[in-house]
């Protein structure tokens, strides 16, 4: 049998349509299958409200799936959307970029939130160098 592909929904900018590409192609080769994952924005509180009302529709639409959240959102308020019964797991900014990230996700040994302090990171991303 095929294994089902993650469905991606993202929110807000045009660094998270680039994000959500990157992690679409690191959830496919990790062999991550039914899942959706919501690429969320903060830069407002209803940019906020709005991830969260995405995330029920797509569980609704998805009652197998598994519901991952990261982005903005999920890296600045992650215990509102660890609370939320539809999530399975909050994946920070820094995290989301890493392939074992992906990987842990897929065999399902992950912690259900994985976000750590943005203000550690002492590097540039290297998909955000040109």
């Amino acid at each position: 049998m095929d294994r089902k592909a993650p469905t991606f929904a993202t929110l807000g900018c045009r660094l998270n349509a680039y994000e959500s590409e990157a992690m679409r192609e690191m959830a496919d080769s990790a062999g991550l299958g039914d899942a959706v994952i919501i690429n969320t924005c903060a830069v407002t509180a209803e940019a906020v409200r709005k991830s969260q009302k995405e995330i029920r529709r797509l569980s609704r639409e998805n009652p197998t799936a598994k519901v991952i959240v990261t982005g903005c959102a999920a890296q600045t308020e992650p215990d509102r959307f660890a609370s939320m019964r539809e999530v399975d797991l909050v994946v920070g900014n820094v995290q989301k970029m890493q392939p074992e990230t992906w990987i842990q996700a897929a065999l399902g040994a992950t912690e259900p939130v994985q976000v750590d302090d943005i203000m550690s990171v002492t590097e540039t991303a290297g998909h955000l160098i040109d």
